[in-house]
């Protein structure tokens, strides 16, 4: 016996492959906003998250890209859909996107932090008459082990200011937050769906499809010598065969 098998590959619905393609749509648009609004307003200076940012939302990107291009290779008969990428690679990458994303983020509400502290210390503490590159608080009070007096300073130049303060800067760092944590909700359901595909292609296993050989007449033992009747081209039953009794 010979045995073949055959593998069914879990097809997904007509629906979830439409808002799959609608999801990285999505994704490979808040990617190029992310890019652009690192590369043109937060890549250098005090506040560089644009370093962090870019290489991720760009390889965030270049997957998305991957995925579409399949799909579109892969489109079948009638503009339906077809498979992308095999679901256990989409868990690894997936899960390893939205990891990267929750670091992304928070380190954009740490820059929104740092960026509100510069706000109101450069706008409300007093440059110190000595350095004016320097902010120092309006208060100062007595060192209990030394009885010294000291105040607080932090480094804001004007250049600083005018940057913390420009509306257009908030606006890109908050805009940067939104759409960083869109993108992490985003790669979080397409990593949950992954996961799921996966496991409904292990769970069916393939199906075992036996093909029986063909049965050909057995060569004849000396008590049964051949016969005139010709042989047969195939498989069918066995010609009646003479024999010689003592």
């Amino acid at each position: 016996m010979e045995t073949q098998r055959r593998v069914v590959q879990p097809v997904s619905s007509r629906n979830w492959q439409i808002a799959k393609i609608a999801l990285q749509t999505a994704s490979l648009a808040f990617c190029i906003i992310v890019i652009g609004l690192s590369a043109g307003t937060m890549w250098g200076g005090d506040y560089g998250v644009g370093i962090l940012t870019v290489p991720v939302t760009a390889a965030t990107a270049a997957w998305t890209i991957a995925e579409l291009v399949t799909l579109l290779v892969r489109t079948r008969r009638g503009g339906a859909p077809g498979r992308g990428i095999h679901p256990g690679a989409h868990v690894g990458v997936q899960l390893i996107i939205f990891l990267a994303m929750i670091y992304v983020l928070f380190y954009a509400c740490m820059l929104w932090r740092s960026v509100q502290n510069s706000i109101v210390r450069c706008n409300e503490w007093e440059r110190d008459p000595k350095n004016p590159d320097w902010v120092i608080e309006n208060y100062s009070d007595v060192d209990r082990h030394s009885g010294f007096f000291y105040t607080r300073s932090f480094y804001c130049p004007e250049s600083h200011r005018d940057l913390v303060n420009s509306k257009l800067f908030q606006s890109a760092a908050q805009a940067l937050i939104a759409f960083c944590a869109m993108l992490w909700a985003i790669h979080f359901t397409l990593f949950v769906r992954a996961c799921v595909e996966t496991q409904r292609r292990n769970r069916n296993r393939p199906a075992a499809v036996v093909y029986p050989q063909p049965v050909w007449p057995a060569q004849y033992g000396p008590n049964y010598p051949p016969t005139n009747y010709p042989p047969r081209a195939g498989p069918g039953q066995t010609p009646m065969k003479s024999s010689y009794y003592n």
